[in-house]
């Protein structure tokens, strides 16, 4: 009986957890530099897929914990789809948390030789991602708001399923 269970917990991990691969930044081509702040004092997971429209073939980017932020470097002139997420335990039960988060997923198009920052931000019970583009002399502009698509993320059944609407 308690390797069933044993067995369960598991799955079940493993199933929460997901199986993407790290990610690996182009070496060759047009790239841009995208840099991923951590929400508040909250862990912060990102995540990014190599088929922008469907978001399949995940790849996990980082879980900040302590560090602040986190810098990579991606392919630039393609759609790029990217998760942020951030999950807090609010009510503690008898058998675990009630945990409430937020995990928008935002895409646009990094355009080449050009630094992006992208943060969680929330409003009203709402949360989004924000993309701010920064020029050749590092000053911050707006990224125009047609130019970002927020999407609803979804979980996959498996890494071969799409993780957003």
């Amino acid at each position: 009986m308690k390797i069933r269970r044993l067995s369960i917990y598991l799955v079940a991990a493993v199933g929460i957890a997901g199986c993407a691969s790290p990610y690996v930044p182009p070496t060759s081509g047009a790239t841009a530099r995208v840099t991923f702040k951590k929400y508040k004092d909250s862990t912060t997971g990102i995540q990014i897929y190599d088929k922008a429209e469907t978001c399949t073939s995940r790849h996990n980017v980082a879980l900040l914990r302590s560090e602040p932020e986190k810098s990579i470097v991606v392919k630039a002139d393609a759609p790029l789809s990217i998760t942020m997420s951030v999950d807090k335990a609010v009510i503690p039960l008898p058998i675990g948390f009630v945990v409430q988060g937020c995990t928008p997923t935002a895409t646009f198009v990094p355009e080449n030789g050009v630094s992006y920052t992208a943060e969680l931000v929330t409003e009203r019970h709402m949360c989004s991602i924000k993309v701010t583009r920064f020029d050749s002399d590092n000053a911050a502009n707006p990224t125009p708001a047609d130019a970002v698509r927020i999407r609803k993320w979804k979980r996959g059944l498996d890494e071969g399923s799409s993780f957003c609407d």
